[in-house]
């Protein structure tokens, strides 16, 4: 274990060292250096020249010269200097037009570290004539000798030390726009602040849709995006409202007001027992198994406890139950009425009962010559269809019916608002998070780790002795 650590030590380290000798290239300096050499070939002419050394060889009078291809300049190079930085270049030229070889003299006096051959073909043991062709080669060699010293020389003072005065362009180039640095393109200090998590647009938008495109913005497109997700979501709601609880609370109330003024619990519970004593009693059995299976559910809307005031008895129908036939029977009166006078428990369960066939009795629009006779139930015969009660269809039950089953859709339709709810934040929120990732592949060249915020600065000064500085920063 304590070896791996060592190892992962040694790799920060070097990945330290190597990035603080990293300096920023001075591009100014070196496309300064380059005009320069070149400005001095262009003015440079190979006609005469002298540079001082420990021995000079001349050349007498040639007979004739070919024309020197660049104009006519004198280039002294001194080659005493211990340093090639001490080292100094003159030039001078003149405006003068390219002319030949003086027939004068070629003087020469040749660097230390000169071509041998360059040497032997200017001077020996003796001075002897040289030819026209020969003058005109020596020409050529000098000139290419100078301008690989002047090329040298200029690189030594571009390496030089920072105390060498810098010429007034590079000084004022330097000044106004400093050294140029090679870096990455966007990179993390300069993308700061525009980098978008996408699990942070994931939640926003999952939480409330079209937010996290919000959040990522960028562009007009994921602006508008988002907004129709919002609107989109917003719509949902309004509709689950307006469908699922404001019409839906509206119609019931409209079946329940029906229900109130054209039914009646004592009309119902009238022709019930006159059925039954008329011929059913005989079958009491058969008649609570087909009409009457839902009576305990019946008693309990309006009591609470469905033996109250014997409404329902297990062992024996419409038994004892004087205060129920007090409340109900011998008066009959609108289902209004009698919820006033009876608070009901569960008044939805009988609004529910009441749209059955089995208690079709109560209804406004029954009379009494509508009311099947009880013979014509079939109660003999267990295995016989269940008959109607009435002999024809109640108009008011059906409306009442149809009443209920609107609002019954109304309720309905709050699952597709939910669906539809659930699916725009699930992808709104898949969107938002595919747009952050798109987002930031555009800001950065590579992917986001720990050592991107990382950050090392290294300098060396000359001014008042050698020294470097090295840092080392953490971005956020």
């Amino acid at each position: 274990m304590r070896k791996f650590a060592y190892s992962i030590i040694a790799c920060v380290a070097s990945i330290f060292v190597a990035q603080s000798f990293a300096q920023p290239r001075d591009l100014f300096a070196e496309f300064e250096a380059e005009a320069e050499a070149a400005q001095s070939s262009a003015a440079v002419a190979p006609s005469s020249a002298s540079v001082p050394s420990s021995s000079s060889v001349a050349a007498k009078p040639a007979p004739a010269a070919k024309p020197a291809p660049a104009s006519s300049s004198s280039v002294k190079v001194s080659s005493s200097s211990v340093a090639p930085v001490s080292s100094s270049v003159e030039v001078s030229s003149s405006s003068e037009a390219p002319a030949p070889v003086d027939s004068a003299a070629v003087v020469a006096e040749v660097p230390a570290d000169a071509d041998s051959a360059f040497v032997d073909t200017l001077a020996g043991d003796s001075v002897r004539e040289m030819t026209p062709e020969e003058a005109y080669a020596a020409e050529m060699k000098r000139h290419n000798e100078e301008n690989r010293i002047r090329d040298s020389l200029a690189m030594a003072a571009v390496s030089s030390s920072s105390t060498d005065a810098p010429s007034s362009s590079s000084m004022s180039r330097r000044e106004l726009l400093g050294p140029v640095k090679v870096s990455k393109v966007n990179g993390i200090d300069e993308m700061k602040g525009r980098y978008k998590s996408p699990r942070k647009a994931l939640f926003m938008s999952l939480v409330i849709p079209g937010s996290g495109q919000m959040y990522v913005g960028g562009s007009n497109f994921t602006y508008v995006r988002g907004g129709v997700y919002l609107a989109l979501e917003a719509a949902l709601w309004g509709s689950w409202y307006y469908f699922s609880v404001n019409k839906y609370n509206k119609q019931v109330d409209k079946y329940k007001k029906y229900a109130k003024e054209h039914y009646s619990i004592g009309r119902y519970e009238q022709r019930m027992r006159s059925l039954y004593n008329a011929d059913a009693v005989n079958y009491e059995s058969e008649f609570r198994r087909r009409y009457l299976g839902s009576r305990e559910t019946f008693c309990e809307g309006i009591f609470g406890v469905a033996t109250t005031d014997r409404c329902y008895d297990r062992d024996k129908l419409y038994s004892g139950d004087v205060e129920y036939v007090n409340t109900f029977v011998k008066s009959p009166k609108s289902l209004g009425e009698e919820m006033e006078k009876v608070d009901f428990d569960n008044a939805s369960e009988v609004y529910q009962l009441i749209s059955d066939d089995a208690y079709v009795l109560g209804w406004e629009d029954i009379g009494d010559e509508d009311v099947a006779v009880a013979t014509s139930l079939a109660l003999d015969d267990p295995n016989h269809a269940t008959e109607s009660l009435v002999k024809s269809e109640s108009d008011y039950q059906k409306k009442y019916r149809s009443m209920r089953n609107k609002a019954n859709d109304y309720a309905d339709m709050q699952a597709w608002f939910f669906g539809g709810l659930i699916l725009n934040h699930i992808i709104s929120a898949v969107d938002a998070a595919f747009t952050a990732n798109s987002h930031n592949k555009a800001l950065y060249e590579e992917d986001l780790s720990w050592y991107d915020h990382l950050r090392f600065d290294s300098g060396v000064s000359f001014a008042n002795g050698f020294g470097f500085n090295v840092q080392a920063s953490w971005g956020f």
